[in-house]
């Protein structure tokens, strides 16, 4: 009775995280579908994000048909240990590691992303600043040297 409950229980956390790659799988193809037109180093960051998320839903929906499987198979055969159902769950273990860095590769690359994007912004503002400094200073110039310029005398 007690195997029937954690068989179930390992079924339904297989369907949760079948169910989590759905959702994420979805999430991913509305955020493509809903995205315009984007400057060349903005269409590479997104084309390479999508690739890293695809990955992660390809291998959390592979993780859930290995944890749904693995609750059908019986841990002994006989009175022997079963080598597939050890085979079965060191793949569930490495596919959980795989996933983990898949996020964290993905998390790393939107993290540099970012930066660059604020290193570049930072750039744009202070070369806006550095032509409207020139540009006052200019001004200020002119309008000094029509002081000092007595005008003509007409008549």
């Amino acid at each position: 009775m007690a195997g029937t409950e954690l068989q179930s229980a390992i079924r339904g956390m297989g369907i949760g995280v079948a169910l989590i790659a759905l959702f994420l799988g979805l999430r991913q193809w509305y955020e493509h579908r809903a995205r315009g037109e984007l400057p060349d180093v903005d269409r590479v960051f997104y084309r390479r994000q999508a690739v890293r998320r695809w990955l992660g839903v390809a291998i959390l929906g592979t993780l859930s048909a290995l944890v749904v499987l693995g609750s059908r198979v019986e841990p002994r055969v006989g009175a022997r240990g079963n080598l597939g159902f050890v085979a079965l769950w060191m793949g569930v273990l490495g596919l959980i590691v795989v996933t983990l860095g898949v996020a964290f590769w993905d998390s790393v690359a939107t993290w540099r992303y970012a930066r660059d994007r604020r290193r570049e912004l930072v750039r744009d503002h202070v070369d806006e600043l550095r032509r409207h400094m020139r540009s006052v200073a200019e001004a200020v110039r002119r309008e000094q040297a029509e002081a000092d310029d007595p005008p003509a005398a007409g008549g």
